[in-house]
């Protein structure tokens, strides 16, 4: 990214980012700091040395030294990137389209592993568990996301162990995309509670794919399940009209 454009984007910093209390060095300036790092892929070991030979940072920041790398690295796991982000994000694009839920078993260990503390009943990690996912059943922990569609950036997630259902979280990812204008999922949330929660806390029309196993029984539907499937079709229909 050129140089040009950090200004712009310490601007839009200076609306989205309070400060909680007085420091020496203010949540403020510790996320420009950051960003302008992520930007140009400067680690924090480096931090000192990189803004010492950009003076034009120093001078932009309004400052004459910076935080060592070890309160950088203190500071940025306290800072909320992910309401950053998004703030951003919807700045750029108020009008926001959509936005996807998903989740994804990860493996902690090989499989071959997994079965063999399953057959002796000795695991050694308490934060996985069996989960089914697109492999079958698996072993390990489940990542839960809610993404912005067109740029792929993460508004929310979640890790849990791989036992949890996919629609367990999904009310707490729905709530971080709640004025999105669609909302897709795949058929692992098709369920009657899924479409109540974002007719009722959400601006958007939920997409969601029809779980083959329940398929779409017209007078057994719930009334917000079967307008969220009739909305879908409709949308599709425009669309292939395009």
């Amino acid at each position: 990214m050129a140089g040009n454009h950090i200004p712009l984007i310490m601007q839009r910093l200076a609306q989205i980012v309070t400060e909680d209390r007085i420091r020496k060095y203010s949540a403020f300036l510790i996320v420009k700091i950051i960003v302008i790092l992520k930007i140009y892929g400067v680690s924090y070991r480096s931090s000192k040395y990189f803004f010492n030979n950009h003076r034009e940072f120093m001078e932009l920041l309004n400052i004459k030294d910076i935080p060592n790398f070890r309160t950088l690295s203190y500071r940025s796991l306290r800072i909320d990137w992910h309401y950053i982000n998004a703030a951003i994000i919807d700045m750029i694009d108020p009008d926001n389209d959509s936005a996807a839920v998903d989740s994804s078993i990860v493996k902690t260990c090989r499989d071959t592993t997994a079965q063999r503390r399953r057959k002796n009943k000795k695991y050694k990690d308490n934060e996985s568990s069996w989960g089914y996912g697109t492999m079958g059943y698996e072993y390990g922990r489940k990542v839960h996301a809610a993404i912005d569609t067109d740029s792929l950036s993460i508004q929310e997630w979640k890790v849990t162990t791989a036992s949890v259902y996919d629609k367990t979280i999904a009310f707490e990812m729905i709530d971080s995309i709640r004025n999105y204008n669609y909302i897709l999922m795949d058929a692992a949330y098709d369920s009657s509670d899924i479409y109540d929660y974002i007719f009722e806390n959400a601006h958007a029309i939920p997409v969601i794919d029809t779980n083959r196993r329940r398929g779409i029984v017209e007078d057994r539907l719930s009334y917000n399940r079967k307008l969220g499937i009739e909305l879908r079709k409709k949308e599709s229909s425009r669309y292939k009209l395009r």
